[in-house]
């Protein structure tokens, strides 16, 4: 890691913005890890999932999840660089309930916590089918309740004998109602990463079959995940900047051209297809799973929740704020934070674009040859079933292509994955008052050991599931059912309750946020609704 402190900034160290558009690109850098991060789960494994279940037919809710959450993503990157301060910071300001930090809430409680919970999970997934019932399950939840509450008792017990106690420990932060949502979520936030990092043991396992023995793809996943930690450890911003801007712009021109390609197989497309994609309209079927399916896409695809959050950490990382210097009076700084701003939205467009195109003819190819030979991607056969929309595209010899984009597509994904969390999860310590934030040794020391930790829990996540698409299902969705309308109606408050009125942006892109917002506040409650009322038989559809 770089030995200069990027979180922090002061009067008196600025960079003046660059001019022109060949300047501008020599700092764009943070889009890119993002969509490292995006195509792995959205792009390669749910959307030619949904485009296998629903044919052409949702490609508008496609574009929908590439567009409507941009400038969501920009607007609260705005907020990060102008004020310098990070996204768990911001966000555990926002209004409604706080309240001082409990002491018991420590590392070693969380530790305790989140094992008990794997282990719950484990066993209850190991039980016979038919044993794995909402009583069962709601006596495990009784059993990690009360794990949970001996191991409070027992750290402050410790605390209390500890004469030293109160003299050594920092004062109690406040913790407010954003600040344990995220806690709670992060068990999620494991699973779903577990299922990328599932999805790169498969591939391996499709390259070297039974070579691990059965369910070769379980061990597949570990190596896979001490490579990205020996990387992460290793490496600093600027090389893993690098390494996912070659991998995945290697692979989105592959998959490209496979759509291309198209037109001389048996499975051509034209713009009648797209045209039927293109009006506003559902399936004429619409089931519980193939909700979930959309669900899933709409939260993995464009900008996901966790790729909103993680990209102000990046700009950071990046040096926009930094260079932005503290606010001061005067011209000088409105200019110089307009202009690394201009930057940041240069940065976000270009990646938009990158992304969009990858979705849609990741969606096409799932439409046009999964949907037709009706092969639904699943289980342990996910990525071979995958696999198909290259090799009836490009033929067999594409087989090698797909293994190579694919394994590296998934594994950026896991790498810039384990890399933003672990920024969030030191940075929740910080904002909790269990660590000093504003010493960057300590910062950096705490990112590292959350590397190792988010790999371990992403690593067990898959050996218990193996099952990348149902865990991106119910994850992804849940999480975005929660997470999407706080993080729209959220930066909706910071533009016009905190934002330096020097820099707030115009009206249309104020209008475009309202609308974005709302749509995002929307979206997901509303599909999860649907889908229960489906699953439970309130209501019939056609």
């Amino acid at each position: 890691m770089s030995g200069k402190d990027p979180y922090s900034r002061s009067t008196d160290h600025y960079r003046d913005p660059p001019r022109g558009l060949r300047e501008t690109l020599r700092h764009l850098g943070p889009g890119m890890i993002l969509v490292g991060s995006v195509v792995g789960s959205g792009e390669l494994i749910v959307t030619p999932k949904l485009g296998a279940v629903a044919g052409f037919g949702l490609l508008w809710f496609v574009l929908l999840s590439c567009f409507v959450k941009v400038v969501v993503q920009t607007e609260l990157a705005r907020y990060t660089i102008a004020s310098g301060q990070t996204f768990l910071t911001v966000f555990n300001t926002l209004p409604g309930p706080a309240a001082p930090r409990p002491t018991w809430l420590t590392l070693p409680w969380m530790t305790v916590f989140a094992l008990s919970c794997v282990a719950a999970l484990a066993i209850y997934m190991q039980l016979d089918v038919s044993a794995q019932t909402l009583e069962v399950a709601g006596w495990m939840s009784a059993g990690v309740a009360a794990v949970a509450v001996l191991s409070a008792v027992i750290v402050k017990k410790q605390q209390l004998k500890a004469q030293s106690y109160v003299a050594t420990e920092s004062p109690s932060r406040s913790i407010n109602w954003f600040t344990w949502l995220w806690l709670a979520s992060l068990l999620l936030v494991f699973v779903n990463s577990g299922a990328i990092l599932g999805g790169a043991g498969q591939v391996l396992e499709m390259v070297f079959p039974g070579m691990l023995g059965d369910g070769g793809a379980r061990f597949w996943s570990i190596l896979v995940a001490v490579l990205c930690g020996g990387l992460l450890l290793r490496g600093t911003y600027e090389s893993l900047e690098r390494s996912l801007v070659a991998l995945v712009s290697t692979f989105t021109l592959l998959t490209v051209v496979c759509t291309v390609l198209l037109h001389w197989t048996g499975y051509s497309f034209g713009w009648s297809d797209i045209s039927q994609g293109l009006v506003m309209s559902f399936p004429d079927e619409l089931s519980t799973m193939l909700i979930l399916t959309a669900l899933a896409m709409y939260a993995g695809t464009g900008v996901a929740f966790g790729e909103m959050w993680n990209y102000t950490y990046w700009c950071v990382e990046k040096g926009y704020a930094a260079n932005v210097g503290a606010p001061q009076s005067g011209t000088a700084w409105q200019r110089r934070a307009r202009g690394w701003i201009r930057v940041m939205y240069t940065d976000a467009g270009l990646t938009m674009v990158v992304y969009t195109v990858s979705t849609v003819c990741f969606y096409i190819l799932g439409a046009a040859i999964l949907h037709v030979q009706e092969l639904n991607p699943d289980g342990r056969e996910t990525i071979e079933a995958l696999s198909r929309i290259y090799i009836d595209g490009l033929g067999d010899w594409a087989a090698v292509l797909f293994v190579v984009g694919a394994f590296f597509v998934l594994f950026t994904t896991v790498l810039s994955g384990a890399a933003g969390n672990s920024r969030l999860m030191a940075d929740a310590l910080a904002v909790i008052g269990l660590i000093d934030g504003s010493q960057y040794n300590v910062r950096m020391r705490y990112i590292r050991i959350f590397v190792v930790v988010s790999l371990a829990f992403y690593a067990v996540a898959y050996w218990i599931f193996e099952n990348p698409p149902q865990m991106l299902l119910v994850t992804s969705s849940l999480i975005a059912a929660v997470m999407y309308p706080i993080l729209g109606l959220g930066t909706l408050y910071l533009r016009h309750r905190r934002l330096d009125p020097r820099i707030t942006p115009g009206v249309p892109v104020t209008a475009w946020l309202w609308v974005c917002g709302l749509i995002l506040a929307a979206i997901s409650p509303a599909g999860i609704l649907l889908a229960l009322a489906i699953g439970s038989g309130w209501i019939n559809l056609p």
